[in-house]
This record gives C-alpha cells, structure tokens and sequence, in this order.
C-alpha cells in the first residue's frame, strides 16, 4: 500500500473537501481541517493520537 494517498485507503469519498486533496494524501494527518470519520478534523497536535490509534491509513503507512 505504501506510495497510496488517504482516500485511497480509507475511501472516504471526501476527496475535492478535504484540505489534503490533492496534493497532500501521503502526509494527511500533519494537515490542519481533514475529512477524518465523516467530520473535519483539527490541527496535527489535536488529532494525532487519534490518528495513531484508530487510523487505518495511519497504521498501514507506520505500522512495521
């Protein structure tokens, strides 16, 4: 999976309202306003730990 955006992982069907589209799906949890579990997420130092443990794009791309 590794080289995949968020939205093709997650297949949220968020992709032209979220602020990591298009150009920022590798790296979306450092992006402020993402489409995470149907609502608009926080700044990095919000939603990281949320990221880290109930993410499945988070987990495949940081997971050994």
């Amino acid at each position: 999976m590794a080289g995949k955006n968020c939205w093709e992982i997650l297949k949220c069907g968020k992709t032209e309202e979220c602020p990591a589209y298009p150009n920022r799906g590798r790296d979306c949890f450092n992006v402020t306003g993402t489409m995470c579990w149907g609502q608009k997420q926080g700044a990095y130092h919000d939603k990281i730990q949320e990221c880290k443990k109930s993410c499945d794009y988070y987990q495949t791309i940081f997971t050994p």
